[in-house]
């Protein structure tokens, strides 16, 4: 079922996808228009080794329908939703879904503009984001956000820009989720950050 629905949709890669994927990837747009690329790594291929851990751990965007959102990738990719955040209204303002044990690798904010609003990379343990901080001060790399601890997910993490000012997370200890329902959180900056001060999306 989801073979078809995906074959359907299928579009053009991204050029050049061969460096990243095999030649069975395939590309979807979501309703907001963002192209997501599912695959499997080339045989043979190897991660670069890298002086600190930290490969992708999830892709955070916005959108201006949740309702839309959830049910494409929840309805019909097959992404598992693992919390939701709800305002006084009951309107879902944050919605986090995962395509593996972890508790999220996809996650969508609900704003007045659909796009980008951060992508995470795994540290894997607590002292890893204290060596993360060293090498970015040894670069003049300030922490914009954080060190915090966010409610969904219950992870770690510290946040910096990149010269566009586009946020970039580095995150550690995520939940791992095995079997458990969709919780439900409440909005308000304690969601965001159990440990101080939050940057609100919606």
């Amino acid at each position: 079922m989801l073979r078809s629905h995906v074959e359907k949709q299928k579009i053009p890669l991204l050029p050049s996808p061969s460096k990243l994927f095999n030649e069975s990837a395939f590309a979807v747009r979501d309703p907001d228009g963002n192209q997501t690329v599912y695959g499997l790594a080339p045989d043979g291929a190897a991660d670069e080794p890298a002086p600190i851990h930290g490969p992708l751990q999830h892709v955070t965007l916005t959108s201006t329908n949740m309702a839309a959102f959830e049910d494409f990738y929840a309805g019909k990719i097959g992404f598992a939703v693992s919390d939701r955040v709800r305002n006084d209204k009951g309107q879902v303002t944050t919605c986090f879904l995962r395509s593996n044990h972890e508790h999220h690798t996809l996650a969508v904010f609900l704003k007045t503009e659909a796009g980008l609003d951060h992508h995470s990379y795994e540290a894997g343990e607590w002292i890893t984001i204290r060596d993360w901080a060293d090498h970015l001060a040894t670069l003049r790399i300030p922490i914009v956000w954080g060190p915090g601890r966010h409610g969904p997910g219950n992870n770690l993490f510290i946040f910096i820009k990149d010269p566009d000012g586009n946020m970039i997370e580095i995150s550690a200890e995520l939940e791992v989720i095995h079997d458990r329902p969709a919780k439900e959180w409440k909005h308000e900056p304690y969601t965001l950050n159990m440990w101080g001060p939050a940057i609100m999306r919606s």
